[in-house]
């Protein structure tokens, strides 16, 4: 094997707290426009506090971007996307909406995250979700609720082992 350049540099992956549900400010990183689905697929981080950077960290150690959520503007989510766009709005003095998805990066907001069951493995497991965009003021005064765990309704595999019918042998099969 080659040796790799920076070995000594690179941080090992270490095991992550798991997110707990609740709201944290947050980072835009990127918004792509995906006009023939009419949504925003939103990529973002936790930008302060103990959790700050979390998305990054879960990526290194995983290589899948976890922190992405989608914003709908189909007819009947409007009032749902004027709500994200307000918030952002709010939350970066001076920012305006213009139509343009990339004038969204860099901006900040409040994302309030509720806990999901989701399975895996044939077992229920549970992580924090991001739920909806609200403004930081929100954020600060403590007006963010959380929804209750998300329970997952789908069918849980069940395994079941058989154990082999029985053969019997009589003593008239066996060779001495």
């Amino acid at each position: 094997m080659q040796k790799i350049e920076g070995w000594d540099l690179i941080q090992e992956s270490g095991e992550l707290k798991r997110l707990p549900a609740g709201a944290y400010a947050c980072k835009i990183i990127e918004v792509i426009d995906k006009p023939e689905l009419q949504y925003h697929e939103v990529y973002f981080d936790i930008a302060e506090g103990e959790f700050k950077g979390y998305f990054a960290a879960l990526q290194a150690n995983t290589g899948k971007n976890y922190g992405k959520m989608t914003r709908s503007y189909k007819s009947t989510a409007l009032p749902f996307f004027k709500g994200y766009i307000t918030a952002i709005e709010k939350s970066n003095p001076g920012y305006k909406w213009n139509w343009d998805e990339k004038t969204l990066s860099n901006k900040f907001c409040a994302i309030a995250f509720r806990d999901e069951e989701y399975l895996k493995d044939g077992q229920i497991k549970v992580m924090a979700k991001a739920d909806e965009i609200r403004s930081l003021q929100a954020l600060r005064a403590g007006e963010i609720t959380i929804k209750p765990l998300k329970k997952y309704e789908g069918e849980i595999p069940t395994t079941t082992t058989t154990s082999p019918a029985p053969v019997e042998i009589s003593d008239d099969d066996l060779p001495f």
